[in-house]
């Protein structure tokens, strides 16, 4: 079986792992060079750095809550205005597949730290300087991981429609051309790039605090 259709395969395993999956697609894009295709999986395996574009998959809304230095409980933040909420309740995440994974595997709520700037805008009608962190459900950590796997799948279909699909570990000069020259596939990748937000996940519970660095 050629690397495409194994990975076609291997996308729509339930129980399919998804580092052992964009490791094999990094395999492939590198084959063809598609370059583009190979930055999105080593950003899906290494983490998103400063300056890189993020895919709007990776948008997750939350609930915000402010801890109260004094007593320590977590308060929900109320903000009014439909566009107001959305803003300040959602983030895109920069962690690596293999962190997400990880978290996803666990029943604990997903703890984003806001910036500095976000505690002092939340802490303006406050008697207090309050630390405020955004509470994401695990769940939402892995609808990720799933959209990862589709969008392989679907780049495949594409490859395959296209007539590249290979045989064994290798792909012919015709096939390499082909996949550098189709505009389908070039531009698979920006269709579902969204804007940069830093953003980092920690594991926690509406109880717990943390120690950030």
């Amino acid at each position: 079986m050629s690397l495409v259709l194994e990975l076609q395969q291997q996308s729509i395993e339930s129980n399919s792992d998804v580092l052992s999956l964009l490791r094999k697609a990094l395999l492939v894009a590198h084959k063809l060079e598609l370059k583009d295709f190979e930055k999105w999986i080593n950003s899906e395996l290494n983490g998103y750095q400063n300056g890189d574009k993020i895919p709007n998959y990776r948008k997750v809304f939350g609930e915000i809550k402010g801890k109260n230095p004094y007593n320590g409980v977590w308060m929900p933040v109320i903000i009014t205005g439909e566009h107001a909420q959305d803003a300040a309740a959602s983030k895109l995440v920069t962690n690596s597949i293999g962190d997400l994974y990880a978290i996803s595997k666990s029943d604990k709520e997903v703890v984003i730290p806001m910036t500095s700037s976000e505690n002092i805008m939340f802490s303006k009608n406050l008697p207090f300087q309050a630390k405020f962190e955004l509470f994401i459900s695990s769940s939402i950590v892995n609808h990720i991981i799933e959209q990862v796997k589709t969008n392989i799948l679907n780049w495949t279909l594409v490859l395959e429609e296209k007539e590249i699909i290979g045989e064994g570990m290798s792909f012919s000069q015709e096939e390499k051309n082909k996949a550098k020259s189709e505009s389908q596939i070039i531009n698979y990748i920006s269709n579902f790039y969204g804007d940069m937000i830093d953003s980092q996940f920690q594991q926690g519970t509406s109880k717990s605090s943390q120690n950030k660095k």
